[in-house]
């Protein structure tokens, strides 16, 4: 379905600025991601986004429980809630004009938080290359520009993917938990290490764009 011309008191335009293209390549494909950081909350429009997105009707064929379909969905619905408050930055990833990824975090002066990150295929049974770790990478660069000392993140362990062993190759270590989570941390120098990795196979071109262009006449939903 396409999102377009939704201007009235009650839908007010959902913006966001094109701040980056990214050029992945895995085994010589290339796939191309654009960036769009959130800066209007429309919630009428991140609620859209989340009654589109059926985690299930993307990779029906995946050996995963309707519980962990459940959970998936939930975490797209926690970034959404999360990206819906004003000192959260929040991250849209896009592969050609359809949002495949969103990415919601807390900056802080000492420590930046994770509060969630969600990705998903644009096309039935086929996950978009390096989607996840085109968001971690928007987000360490943000960080290496602060002065921050650390991020820190929760992780899911009955979550429909085994999540803790990939933070641990973002540079994250465990730093306690209980409960089904736990509780992981990183720090500067580790990140700028898994950067160096990062920047083999993901080439970033910032747009240095700073036009609020209004995505419900840009996306495909």
């Amino acid at each position: 379905m396409r999102i377009s011309n939704i201007q009235s008191a009650g839908n007010p335009d959902f913006r966001g600025i094109h701040i980056a293209t990214s050029i992945n390549t895995v085994k010589n494909l290339e796939t191309k991601i654009d960036l769009y950081e959130l800066t209007n909350k429309d919630r009428g429009f991140l609620k859209k986004l989340g009654e589109t997105v059926k985690m299930k009707n993307f990779l029906p064929d995946m050996n995963i429980t309707p519980e962990g379909y459940k959970r998936w969905q939930a975490m797209l619905e926690v970034a959404i809630t999360k990206a819906g408050l004003s000192d959260r930055k929040s991250v849209l990833a896009v592969k050609d004009n359809k949002p495949c990824g969103i990415i919601t975090y807390q900056p802080d002066k000492k420590t930046y938080y994770l509060d969630c990150i969600c990705t998903w295929p644009v096309e039935t049974g086929k996950k978009v290359a390096l989607a996840g770790q085109t968001l971690f990478k928007q987000m360490y660069s943000d960080f290496l520009q602060q002065k921050s000392n650390f991020i820190e993140l929760t992780a899911i362990l009955n979550g429909p993917f085994p999540v803790v062993h990939k933070y641990m190759r973002l540079g994250f270590w465990q730093t306690g938990g209980e409960n089904f989570l736990v509780a992981m941390r990183t720090n500067r120098q580790k990140v700028k290490e898994v950067m160096e990795n990062l920047d083999d196979v993901i080439i970033t071109h910032p747009t240095n764009s700073t036009e609020n262009v209004n995505l419900l006449e840009k996306l495909d939903l």
